[in-house]
């Protein structure tokens, strides 16, 4: 007989317990149903200077014997090395690799037989000067007159890069939010209501591009951030 009170006690206690769960859902859904919200979007974006400048400077050399084209190799890297710190890229910003040599003809898939040996030199530039490095990419013609022809293709490209961004990144997000803000002001206004408090809200990534094409020393930096508020009569 216990037995059975102690069940029944424990039935009446669950069925009491999911009523409850039951009311409050309805009410948090009663909640939401009356919930008005608006969700917006609020844009911040900026140009800025590129602040880092990478150029891998970059020449061959063909030929027959080791030791000229290990010299050739000693010369023409100096007169490079002479012609980008009187561009004014300091010494230490400059790192010459160590040179790629391929023996053409020990190697059966090349056809080129007039030289025994290629050489592929590369000299990394890394420098916070972007002015400088601009300068030196753009007169680097003149080291046809010394007999150095550069490589300008993918290879040798510059890469300009903004590196600040953390710093900028607490007054883009403010003035994104700010943004987004004014959009759910406006909305609200239209629709005769007031915004209120912040329901949710999400930050995009931040982009960094080109600010236009053939335009790499500047950039533009975006960033979206998603807010929704609540609207209030």
């Amino acid at each position: 007989m216990e037995n059975n009170k102690n069940t029944l006690g424990m039935i009446i206690l669950a069925l009491a317990i999911l009523g409850a769960g039951i009311a409050v859902s309805m009410g948090l859904q009663t909640l939401k149903a009356d919930q008005r919200t608006v969700s917006v979007r609020g844009l911040s974006e900026r140009e800025f200077s590129a602040d880092l400048a990478i150029w891998p400077v970059i020449f061959n050399i063909s030929g027959n014997e080791l030791p000229v084209i290990r010299q050739d190799i000693v010369t023409k890297t100096e007169i490079i090395k002479q012609y980008l710190i009187d561009h004014k890229i300091k010494a230490e910003e400059i790192t010459v690799k160590e040179p790629t040599i391929t023996d053409i003809a020990a190697n059966p898939y090349m056809e080129q037989k007039k030289y025994k040996y290629f050489a592929k030199v590369v000299l990394f530039v890394r420098s916070t000067d972007v002015a400088a490095v601009t300068s030196a990419l753009r007169d680097s013609i003149d080291l046809m007159d010394s007999g150095i022809a550069i490589t300008n293709d993918y290879e040798g490209q510059v890469q300009y890069l903004f590196t600040a961004l953390n710093d900028v990144k607490p007054e883009m997000i403010a003035e994104a939010t700010q943004n987004a803000r004014k959009a759910a002001e406006q909305f609200a206004h239209d629709s005769g209501s007031q915004v209120g408090k912040i329901r949710k809200a999400s930050q995009g990534l931040f982009s960094i591009e080109d600010a236009a094409t053939g335009l790499p020393e500047r950039k533009t930096v975006r960033v979206v951030t998603t807010v929704e508020y609540i609207l209030t009569d």
